[in-house]
C-alpha cells in the first residue's frame, strides 16, 4: 500500500510480516486528492482511494507480456463523448437524447463489466482541463473509473515509431524488435517516452513497478485537478497552418495536383520524423527524395501517419476550413485512435472526414459520430459483458 497522506509505502508478506519505509519525494504527488493505493498481487490491479473516498481500479502493466486484453474490444471516446457517457454514470436524466442515453448506459456496463476498454489519452487530459471544481473531480472521476487504468499511447511516440518503421520497409532492413503496443496499461503511455513521465526499454524493473503504483495518482489527479487549466490558444500553429490552406487555394490548380502539392507540404513540414529515422538506421548524412505516386504509397502505408496525412490534405485543399486550437488535439489523438482502436465515437466534423479517410484507404470504417452507432457497431461486432457471456453459457 502507498500511502500519500503521510507519505509511506508498506509491504505485506504471505506470512503476515510487514515492512513498511518512507516514499521517495519522486513517488509522491504535490497536493494530491489520491489517499492511498493499494496493489493486488492476485488479479494484478491498483486500487486507489481518493480525499473524498471514491475508489478507481486500475488494471496493472507486466513488461514481459501483451496487454491482457481478454478478448475484449478497444473503444476510444472524444471528449465530448466521454462527458455523455460520464452525465449517465452519474444521472442518467442529464443525457437528453434517449438513443444516446441507453447507448451510454450499454458502454457503462460492457466497460465495467469485462466488455470493452476504454483508454484515456494526452488528449482527454488537455481537454478537461477547462472543467474546475465538484464537476470536474465527478466527471474525473468518472473517466479514471471506466478507463480502469487503459490509455492510448501518446501519438508522438506513435508516429515517430511509425517513421522508424517506414525507413526500414524503404531500406529492405529486419522490422525493429521493439514491439510499441498502442493501446495499453504501461505507466505513464499516454504522456510520452520523452516527458520523464513514461518508462523505456532501458528503465529498471523497481522504477516500472514503482512507476505503476503511482501512476493510477497522476493521471487521476490530473484529471481531477479542482482549478481550471489555461488553454494554450496555440495560435502560431493555427495561423501557420491557415496560411497553407491560402497559400495552396491561390494556386488555381486542378484537383488532384492540389492534393498532391497538399501531400507534399505535409511531408515537408514533418520529414524530421523520417529523416531523422533513415539517418539512424544508414548512418547517413543523405536522405532519398519521393514522387508524389511514391510519397502516397509511403505515407498510406503506416497506421496513423496514414489518416493523419489524409486529414492534413483534406483540410489543405479546403479554403473554407477555418482552423482552430481543437483540431490539433482532435487530428492526432483521433488519427491515433482510429488506428488502433477497435472502434472510435468522435467529434462530428473530424469524425466524418476520418471516415472519409478510412474509406479512401481502403480500411474498415469504424469512426462513428454518435455514440448509439458505436455501440450498435460494438455489438455486431461482438462485444458482451462478462455477465452476459456467463448467462449465454447457462451459468
Amino acid at each position: 500500500m502507498v500511502n500519500f497522506r503521510d507519505r509511506t509505502m508498506k509491504v505485506v508478506f504471505q506470512d503476515g510480516q510487514t515492512v513498511e519505509e518512507a516514499l521517495e519525494a519522486r513517488d509522491t504527488p504535490e497536493e494530491s486528492l489520491v489517499a492511498c493505493t493499494v496493489f493486488d498481487w492476485e488479479k494484478w490491479w491498483i486500487h486507489s482511494l481518493t480525499t473524498q473516498d471514491d475508489w478507481i481500479v486500475a488494471e496493472g502493466f507486466n513488461p514481459h507480456s501483451p496487454p491482457p486484453f481478454n478478448g475484449r474490444l478497444s473503444v476510444y471516446l472524444d471528449q465530448n463523448r466521454w462527458r455523455t457517457v460520464a452525465d449517465a454514470l452519474l444521472d442518467p436524466s442529464k443525457v437528453k437524447d434517449p438513443d444516446e442515453r441507453r447507448a451510454a448506459l450499454d458502454l457503462i456496463r460492457l466497460s465495467t463489466d469485462g466488455g470493452i476498454v476504454m483508454p484515456l489519452s494526452m488528449g482527454h487530459l488537455i481537454e478537461v482541463a477547462g472543467l474546475y471544481g465538484e464537476l470536474r473531480y465527478r466527471i474525473g472521476v468518472a473517466m479514471a473509473q471506466l478507463a480502469g487504468g487503459w490509455q492510448m499511447r501518446n501519438p508522438l511516440d506513435l508516429w515517430k515509431h511509425e517513421a522508424d518503421l517506414t525507413m526500414r520497409k524503404h531500406l529492405g532492413t529486419d522490422q525493429s524488435r521493439h514491439v510499441l503496443h498502442p493501446i495499453t496499461t504501461e505507466p505513464g503511455a499516454l504522456f510520452g517516452r520523452d516527458t520523464g513521465l513514461g518508462v523505456t526499454e532501458d528503465t529498471p524493473e523497481y522504477d516500472i513497478f514503482m512507476a505503476m503504483l503511482t501512476m493510477p495518482s497522476v493521471i487521476l489527479d490530473a484529471l481531477v485537478e479542482p482549478e481550471r487549466t489555461p488553454k494554450d490558444p496555440l495560435e502560431k500553429w493555427t495561423e501557420h497552418h491557415r496560411k497553407i490552406t491560402s497559400h495552396i487555394h491561390s494556386q488555381g490548380m486542378p484537383k488532384e495536383r492540389r492534393n498532391n502539392l497538399a501531400r507534399r507540404r505535409y511531408w515537408n513540414e514533418n520529414i524530421a520524423f523520417y529523416t531523422s529515422a533513415y539517418r539512424r538506421l544508414t548512418s547517413s548524412a543523405d536522405f532519398p527524395t519521393f514522387s508524389d505516386r511514391e510519397l502516397k504509397r509511403l505515407l498510406s502505408a503506416s497506421p496513423m501517419v496514414g489518416l493523419l496525412s489524409e486529414l492534413f490534405v483534406r483540410r489543405f485543399v479546403d479554403h473554407q476550413v477555418k482552423w482552430s486550437r481543437n483540431d490539433l488535439i482532435d487530428m492526432f489523438h483521433l488519427s491515433s485512435a482510429a488506428a488502433y482502436a477497435d472502434h472510435v465515437a468522435a467529434e462530428t466534423h473530424t469524425g466524418t472526414q476520418l471516415r472519409a479517410a478510412q474509406r479512401a484507404l481502403g480500411r474498415a470504417e469504424t469512426v462513428h459520430t454518435t455514440l448509439d452507432g458505436l455501440v450498435t457497431a460494438l455489438r455486431r461486432d461482438g462485444a458482451r459483458a462478462d455477465s452476459e457471456r456467463a448467462l449465454s453459457r447457462g451459468l
